[in-house]
């Protein structure tokens, strides 16, 4: 199964230079716009000063947060200097790449972070059909659990890339973007806005291509166009009409005909999984067990005629 990009990219390289790592795994996050949004994950766990040169002065924002409780930090931008303490889970810092921001970091830390460009935010607004936002502000010392929570369901795609959904990292990033320029930017209807639902020759047409893209990849901006919609107006009005996110209700999908294909006892178990668009045998496995409560093998030995 496609996955999204992963791992070389230049945000992440340029990340592991400035640390002095080997690697930072890293994903970037694609649209029709091209790579407009990197994730990536620091974990170190043992005590060290990093001390970080600026990263290069680019027309960009990164976003930081602690998913678990971590070392101080000292950042020095523009002439001033900013002192953060020890580092509750789910501290949230944005840093402006314009003003060439150097930094102290006390480890262990393990944090997210989001390469945010103004070209990317730009596009969102327009998108959302809001104002463009000026500047993303955020007070010393925020505490933002929607990011820190939005953080931790991505670092599996990052930790197992084989996995990855294009349809789900394209619906995190979506929501981190929504919540971003609501709470930092300004823009009061990008994460309040009401759903409307879709019409009944959308929601066929949704699920007509979900379905055809069973066994492959497919991203939110590609099923969104089936529906001539945004992908940020598609998801919500997809979820408000079917109860489900695309991405969950073509996971749904995927264990369903699993269970069909399960009742025919000569087809191997890998040979259904690569037919239902799971990566792996291990990989429909922690899935369907997930839905079903119980193993494919299992569940097979239990219907068997």
């Amino acid at each position: 199964m496609p996955s999204p990009s992963c791992g070389d990219n230049r945000f992440g390289q340029r990340l592991a230079m400035q640390y002095g790592v080997d690697a930072v795994p890293s994903l970037v996050a694609t649209s029709r716009w091209g790579s407009e949004l990197v994730i990536a994950h620091m974990h170190y766990e043992q005590p060290h000063l990093f001390v970080l040169p600026p990263l290069p002065a680019e027309d960009a924002f990164v976003l930081s947060v602690e998913i678990a409780s971590g070392g101080s930090r000292r950042i020095r931008s523009g002439g001033t200097e900013l002192r953060l303490g020890l580092q509750q889970e789910g501290a949230f810092h944005i840093a402006d790449l314009s003003q060439c921001a150097s930094a102290y970091v006390c480890s262990p830390f393990h944090s997210m972070l989001f390469h945010l460009p103004r070209t990317t935010i730009d596009a969102f607004a327009e998108e959302m059909d809001v104002p463009r936002v000026a500047a993303l502000r955020c007070d010393a010392g925020t505490v933002d659990p929607v990011v820190a929570s939005l953080g931790r369901a991505m670092l599996p795609a990052l930790m197992q890339p084989e996995t990855a959904s294009t349809l789900f990292v394209d619906h995190l990033t979506l929501a981190l973007k929504a919540h971003v320029l609501h709470a930092y930017g300004g823009v009061a209807g990008a994460a309040s806005a009401e759903p409307r639902g879709l019409a009944p020759w959308q929601e066929r047409r949704a699920k007509a291509f979900l379905m055809a893209h069973l066994a492959g990849d497919v991203s939110l901006a590609e099923v969104a166009r089936e529906c001539a919609l945004s992908r940020s107006h598609f998801s919500k009005a997809f979820k408000q009409t079917t109860g489900q996110t695309p991405h969950a209700w073509l996971v749904s999908q995927r264990v369903a005909a699993a269970r069909r294909l399960l009742a025919q006892p000569e087809l191997p178990i890998a040979e259904i999984a690569a037919a239902c668009g799971f990566s792996d045998q291990s990989h429909l496995t922690r899935v369907f067990s997930a839905h079903v409560g119980t193993s494919p093998a299992r569940w097979r030995r239990l219907n068997a005629d």
